[in-house]
């Protein structure tokens, strides 16, 4: 009990001392309240190449909430990170604009955060902070690590941060509009080291969302978004007609995270997964490594046999009756008119996803509609992008989180608090359809009386098809 005691303790003491160095910065910057009403930032300076000895300029672009635009122009060379508040793009010397998927995604979503926020308000960017050393915090977003921030302990501005693919390090502040500004920066990224002179800093200046936005090509203009993806709900039943020939493998890690954004665990299981009646029937094979045995494998056999003939008797009912499997389809069609009548659809582009060509667009919440159903309330607090194979007319990926807090039952059942996020991944298999190979879930809400914080990645694999007819009793010798 002692020792319990004296760990809560020393986490309340640290929160404590991390919350007094973001406290101690922000009155050096200039003070929360002006840092909290910075509505735009824009940075533009010379820049040398020290590793080429190359000459540019550099530009550093925010507006609130989330956008965000860094240039590195080494003529005829551009390097860009952008974020625009619902997907993440860059750009390479020598390369097209392209969508950030993945990590680099997440990084540029996650600056786009940081810099609007400047840590003037954690708890609405989602933001905590954790103590590394005298003058050192680390900040994440959920279980996510985004910044590592470095202050002086004479002045308390920031001297040093650091991402996972690059570090800035300033110097030579001055005061733009009452603000703090650094007008040295040391950039190091992709093994360059880029000496930045800042030459012109504003605050609250006019900034053109445009300049967030993916770049237009030349390319043949996408296809109404809009009917693609009618269509896709439409070959839906097609599509599942294939996917029920084929079993995959799923490995699922959950990690669970405290209050203070601590891990607290994590638990890992493999599945079996096989597809019927439009869902998925998993067989849970192993849990943390090692495979079920004894009384934990009979009961789960028994379970899933029980789950498998559910949901082949479903199947069965509604191949006998077409006129229920037409309203399914006709419901599914109505939910996605209602999802669709919700949101707006923007920088529809054309680009390569797992070696196939896709059609990627932008969507976000149409405000000048006013939902009158819960799917459309639930379609106006998601932002995100979407990739959609022209030919198959089937989803590649989806990515989004939520832009504001979703209550079910008007909170009484479970909200969805703003950030909680996901993604969904297919590949083209045999050369014949799209199946699931990856999915990710960042849930941070309260279910019931419950808070709960957690992360759940989950990835398909040796997908392989089998005999339809096959029967499958398990738990049998």
């Amino acid at each position: 009990m002692r020792f319990l005691l004296f760990t809560a303790f020393c986490l309340a003491l640290q929160a404590q001392s991390a919350q007094k160095l973001v406290d101690d910065y922000l009155k050096a910057e200039g003070g929360g309240k002006p840092l909290s009403q910075i509505q735009t930032e824009t940075i533009t300076g010379n820049l040398t190449d020290e590793t080429s000895g190359k000459t540019g300029s550099y530009s550093l672009i925010a507006k609130a909430p989330n956008q965000f635009y860094s240039e590195i122009l080494i003529e005829p060379d551009r390097t860009v990170e952008a974020y625009n508040g619902m997907s993440a793009w860059g750009q390479r010397p020598g390369q097209a604009a392209m969508t950030l998927t993945g990590a680099a995604g997440k990084e540029a979503e996650a600056a786009g955060i940081y810099w609007n926020g400047r840590l003037a308000d954690l708890k609405k960017d989602k933001l905590t902070v954790q103590l590394e050393g005298a003058n050192h915090l680390q900040v994440r977003r959920g279980l996510e690590l985004i910044r590592e921030v470095f202050f002086d302990g004479q002045t308390h501005l920031i001297t040093r941060e650091s991402t996972p693919t690059q570090q800035f390090e300033y110097s030579d502040y001055r005061s733009v509009a009452g603000i703090q500004t650094p007008h040295h920066i040391e950039l190091r990224r992709d093994g360059h080291v880029y000496k930045i002179s800042v030459t012109r800093a504003e605050f609250n200046s006019a900034v053109d969302d445009s300049i967030f936005s993916f770049p237009k090509t030349t390319e043949a203009a996408p296809p109404d978004i809009k009917g693609l993806l009618l269509e896709v709900t439409k070959n839906q039943k097609a599509i599942e007609q294939i996917q029920k020939q084929y079993t995959c493998h799923v490995a699922s890690e959950e990690e669970e995270a405290g209050s203070k954004g601590e891990l607290k665990g994590t638990k890992i299981k493999e599945f079996e997964v096989f597809n019927l009646a439009g869902e998925e029937a998993r067989h849970l094979v192993a849990k943390d490594g090692s495979a079920l045995t004894g009384d934990e494998k009979k009961k789960e056999d028994e379970r899933f046999n029980k789950e498998f003939e559910k949901l082949s008797k479903q199947e069965a009912e509604l191949a006998r009756d077409p006129k229920k499997q037409e309203k399914e389809e006709a419901k599914d069609e109505s939910d996605l008119s209602d999802f669709l009548r919700a949101v707006l659809f923007t920088n529809p582009r054309r680009e390569r996803f797992r070696g196939e060509d896709v059609i990627a667009v932008d969507f976000g919440p149409n405000l000048a509609y006013k939902p009158k159903k819960t799917m459309e309330n639930f379609a106006q607090k998601l932002v995100g992008v979407i990739w959609i194979d022209e030919q198959a007319h089937d989803v590649a990926r989806v990515e989004g989180h939520f832009s504001a807090s979703l209550k079910i039952a008007g909170g009484v059942l479970a909200s969805l608090d703003k950030g909680s996020s996901f993604v969904f991944e297919q590949a083209r298999i045999n050369g014949e359809v799209w199946m699931p190979v990856y999915d990710e879930v960042h849930v941070n809400g309260r279910f019931l009386f419950l808070r709960a914080k957690a992360n759940l990645i989950e990835r398909y694999s040796d997908c392989k098809k089998f005999h339809a007819e096959s029967k499958f009793i398990l738990g049998q010798n």
